[in-house]
């Protein structure tokens, strides 16, 4: 079991860090060769549906209301 609190700052955290992710790829885009490009593209998927398997969905296991996309 998760306290509430706590578990309302790992979801904070993890969603912080798919921006973060995700601000990384879009500053890669067209910076890098098409082919860098696609390696990092999908070493960003594998590593947010991590955080989203990994960390929120324990979390949103716990605490069902705290699923902001139902």
């Amino acid at each position: 079991m998760i306290e509430k609190e706590c578990a309302i700052e790992v979801q904070r955290h993890a969603l912080q860090a798919i921006t973060e992710l995700t601000k990384l790829l879009n500053q890669t885009q067209g910076r890098c060769s098409a082919e860098r490009y696609e390696e990092l593209r999908e070493g960003v998927g594998r590593s947010i549906g991590a955080i989203q398997m990994g960390i929120l969905e324990i979390v949103i296991a716990e605490y069902p209301e705290l699923d902001d996309l139902q």
